[in-house]
């Protein structure tokens, strides 16, 4: 199971990327770009509301100033070498998940043996630099996104980004777009658990909870402190199960097994055990 990492992150300037772009259009089948099928999403938790479904895809839950990024890989199919200049895609509700930037670099060479190819690099708002792509090689285009203002997803609300994009590159001298979909690349941003800032039990720095209400939290912070396995163990209180582990040395975290999205985080004067 992955385990919760803090969505505070410090603010960072948005770069808006147009939609419309110069440069005729060309359809996916003639241009020079097809998807391969990879696809690199970033880190995803229960504990932050995510799930996945066979039939609709990724659901990431919205927290204020998350950060999430996927890559998706294309191949430059044509005999011509050719540069890529910008790729954009629809931006339904950037006031909730913004589509910040996109960036390019070129596809690593297969690896051998089982290890694995990680496409993926740190959230950027940089903008894209230009990428020339050789003929039978492929480009790593990774998309960038920032969550806010996520109480407007409250009563069921939804956005839905789909996995299309247009392109904007130069081929033989002349400015050209091309559509490129890739339906796995798409997902949708649903309503994240409900955050709340707890009064404190004694021997505790600070509580936090998600989706559970304060005094069920205060209830059993004190019962749960002590965790049979040093860092990890259950509790049961008032009939509910507790499963709790430890993310330092003094921060411990207790959820639903059955639902992870509902937990409390305590952090501790001193180490639990």
């Amino acid at each position: 199971m992955k385990r919760f990492a803090c969505c505070a992150f410090a603010a960072l300037a948005v770069v808006s990327v147009a939609w419309g772009a110069s440069g005729p259009d060309v359809s996916a089948g003639r241009g020079p770009f097809v998807p391969n099928g990879d696809l690199n999403g970033g880190s995803s938790s229960g504990f932050w509301g995510d799930r996945s479904s066979a039939r609709y895809g990724d659901e990431l839950g919205c927290l204020s100033r998350r950060h999430y990024s996927f890559t998706i890989s294309l191949l430059n199919r044509s005999k011509h070498v050719v540069t890529l200049i910008e790729a954009n895609g629809p931006n339904p509700r950037p006031g909730v998940v913004a589509r910040v930037a996109v960036q390019f670099r070129h596809a690593p060479p297969p690896t051998t043996g089982d290890a694995p190819v990680v496409l993926l690099r740190h959230w950027s708002a940089a903008p894209p630099r230009p990428l020339t792509v050789r003929p039978g090689k492929s480009a790593i285009v990774q998309t960038n996104f920032l969550m806010r203002h996520c109480s407007k997803l409250r009563g069921g609300r939804k956005v839905r980004i789909p996995g299309t994009f247009r392109l904007s590159y130069r081929e033989s001298g002349h400015a050209r777009r091309q559509h490129i979909t890739q339906q796995s690349a798409g997902f949708t941003v649903v309503a994240g658990p409900i955050l709340r800032s707890c009064s404190r039990v004694p021997g505790s720095v600070s509580i936090t909870t998600a989706n559970v209400g304060c005094a069920a939290a205060r209830v059993a912070a004190p019962a749960c402190h002590r965790m049979h396995h040093g860092t990890w163990g259950s509790c049961t209180v008032a009939g509910r199960r507790w499963d709790c582990d430890l993310h330092s040395s003094w921060v411990q975290q207790c959820f639903f097994p059955d639902r992870t999205s509902r937990w409390y985080r305590v952090r501790w004067v001193k180490r639990p055990g």
